[in-house]
């Protein structure tokens, strides 16, 4: 710092990770951070002046045409990065990840920071990507109803006092990656313009160019690229996907042994795939998960492990407010452990994903040529590129390496013919399988849905008519349909990825957006797999 600004953009899974980025840098006699806050801070009596006095600067949600607010706004960011003598902070996933995963990334506030550069106001700008994990989300219960349709509760002191309740129980610990800083200078290098002149008129008249926001995006993937490479993968996460596995697939339950015994194997396995999980010692990390989760996960009189059911008591919410469809409290009470037992799993998925497109093609495909495979792979990865963060420009290189790891682990092979088949690793296929099935599933019944509608239809009825389907299958018992299913974050991500492929037309109006289904199968290739997928449960 000093030579030129230093831009800190942690991972968001919970509201805790702007104070401990301060902490941090208090701790290190680092310069405390100025940090972009939702304005829903700022209502809070009292907090919002504390939190000011403490570096944050607050901004809305949206603008509106507010063209006033937002110049006053992107001005205040470019004197903060030009003039100003601190570190700037800012989420450039735009708001709490609510399923422990990264979101796509958000391009305003990485704009606003880098028009000093592109201006020539400063000589270079340095991102620092930082990844915060948790043993345990302080706001885990909050995030699995608001993923089923239970809305926001409004930020306020008084709920704040409420919640540090919390603080005393044992959550655990909270790792913290510093990635290496990111210099826009070196990052843009040939591809950025400088013959390009912004000083043909005062500059805060001025904005940068479409070719200067064009470079934007990638930047802001490379920064969440960075980030999941600096996740730490704890045991509890390893423990959450032999649970899963072990639930959706209702197998004997899982003594404590046995339960070491296979996250030893899964620990094994996703090292070989890059990721760093964090252990001191097996038997007291798996020991400890039960202390620091104990209400999520019990051990029974028996001495196997189960999800704890607490009952949910949906007295205190209006369903004029849900988001989508009334869930009776039996199907709450079901499915908020699964939902949160899911958000631990999910940050593994960037270790696995790859693998596990390729293990579900070739199910379905018996074999292929690389090209075919890639091909099928693609449009997956297409489909569930707001699931899984995922950049077109690295897309063949991601699917070379899976390809190399699956072979292996024995996971594919390629035969004499240069066909690619299943090999004999039938536990981790299974086990790859599983962890897809709930986004697998959540896809086809939008897509069942959306192909029933005549016309056009708003998107809080898809919504509701999705979760309903899935609701009675979950109550009717005959198959297993996994709970994580119903979260809305998924069935909203594949609305928005279906109007991207051209499958669905978004039509606005002033009060809501609805969405109108235009030859869905005629759009989409290969929708064979996720509707074979899911058919014989459906």
């Amino acid at each position: 710092m000093g030579n030129c600004p230093v831009i800190f953009v942690p991972s968001h899974r919970s509201y805790a990770d702007f104070i401990l980025i301060s902490y941090l840098c208090f701790t290190y006699d680092i310069e405390v951070p100025a940090i972009a806050a939702g304005m829903d801070f700022h209502g809070m009596w009292g907090m919002g002046n504390v939190l000011r006095h403490t570096g944050a600067f607050f901004m809305r949600r949206s603008y509106n045409n507010d063209a006033l607010y937002w110049t006053t706004f992107k001005q205040y960011v470019y004197q903060l990065v030009s003039k100003g003598d601190l570190p700037v902070e800012f989420f450039v996933e735009g708001t709490r990840s609510r399923t422990n995963k990264s979101l796509t990334p958000k391009y305003g506030l990485i704009s606003m920071v880098l028009k000093p550069f592109f201006f020539c106001e400063v000589p270079d700008i340095k991102f620092v990507p930082i990844n915060i994990s948790y043993d345990r989300i302080l706001e885990e219960a909050l995030f699995a109803f608001e993923l089923l349709g239970v809305p926001k509760p409004k930020e306020s002191t008084s709920a704040f006092i409420k919640s540090l309740k919390i603080v005393k129980e044992n959550v655990g610990n909270i790792y913290f990656c510093f990635g290496r800083p990111i210099s826009a200078k070196s990052f843009f290098g040939s591809k950025l313009d400088r013959s390009v002149h912004h000083n043909k008129g005062p500059l805060h008249t001025q904005d940068i160019t479409i070719d200067e926001k064009s470079l934007i995006p990638s930047l802001a993937y490379d920064i969440i690229r960075t980030q999941q490479k600096c996740s730490t993968i704890t045991i509890f996460n390893l423990v959450s996907l032999i649970l899963n596995d072990n639930l959706v697939r209702k197998k004997t339950p899982l003594s404590v042994k046995e339960l070491i015994d296979e996250v030893k194997w899964m620990k094994e396995v996703i090292e070989k795939l890059g990721a760093f999980v964090f252990t001191e010692d097996m038997e007291n990390s798996v020991e400890q998960c039960f202390i620091v989760h104990k209400n999520l996960i019990e051990l029974q009189p028996n001495g196997t492990i189960c999800l704890v059911q607490n009952s949910v008591i949906l007295d205190k919410f209006n369903p004029s407010q849900l988001k989508a469809h009334s869930l009776s409290e039996e199907c709450m009470t079901f499915s908020i452990p699964f939902v949160m037992l899911q958000m631990y799993i999910n940050p593994t998925l960037y270790y696995f994903i790859d693998a596990a497109l390729i293990v579900t093609v070739l199910k379905y495909h018996a074999n292929l040529n690389e090209e075919g495979l890639f091909s099928t792979y693609h449009f997956l990865r297409s489909l569930f590129s707001m699931e899984f963060v995922t950049v077109p420009l690295w897309e063949k290189t991601d699917f070379v390496k899976a390809l190399q790891y699956s072979a292996s682990l024995n996971l594919v092979r390629c035969t004499p013919g240069n066909l690619y088949e299943l090999a004999n690793n039938t536990k981790l296929q299974d086990c790859l399988y599983t962890m897809l099935e709930p986004f697998m599933t959540s896809y086809f019944v939008t897509v069942v849905v959306m192909e029933r509608c005549s016309g056009e239809i708003d998107e809080k009825s898809i919504l509701v008519n999705v979760q309903k389907i899935l609701e009675d299958k979950i109550n009717d018992g005959k198959q297993f349909i996994h709970p994580y299913c119903l979260n809305l974050d998924t069935l909203t991500n594949c609305l928005s990825v279906l109007v991207r492929l051209g499958a669905l037309n978004k039509i606005r109006s002033q009060k809501q957006s609805n969405l109108h289904g235009c030859m869905l199968q005629c759009h989409i290739e290969d929708e064979v797999i996720v509707q074979s997928y899911t058919q014989s449960k459906l």
